[in-house]
């Protein structure tokens, strides 16, 4: 009997840890979105995070600073994201990434202004 409750323990623990390893990251556990699939296609996540600063600031920083104009920072978010820039967030600039579509990124900005301003 003591086997039997030993290896139920086990079986849950493993079930959980199993659960715990394979849930999504708190970056994309947000609505699975066009615009968070589209950083993951862009590979945005190697210098963005979704709540702390990488190699450049987390997408909640960048949706906090433009919370009360995000109408005009979209066009400027997506500019941004294509010809990279500098001096905003730091001395680390923002490289270009010249290979993402205009429509894309102007999904991503939207997706970023669109985030939560606290969580």
């Amino acid at each position: 009997m003591k086997f039997l409750i030993r290896t139920l323990h086990i079986a849950i623990f493993a079930s959980l840890l199993l659960a715990t390893v394979l849930a999504p990251s708190p970056l994309f556990a947000q609505e699975a979105s066009e615009g968070a699939s589209l950083v993951m296609e862009h590979r945005c996540y190697a210098c963005h995070d979704m709540d702390k600063a990488l190699i450049g600031p987390p997408y909640l920083a960048i949706a906090a600073r433009h919370a009360g104009h995000k109408d005009v920072m979209e066009k400027v978010l997506a500019t941004k994201i294509i010809l990279g820039g500098g001096g905003n967030w730091g001395m680390v600039p923002m490289v270009p990434n010249e290979h993402v579509p205009e429509q894309d990124a102007l999904v991503i900005a939207r997706w970023i202004l669109g985030l939560p301003p606290s969580r």
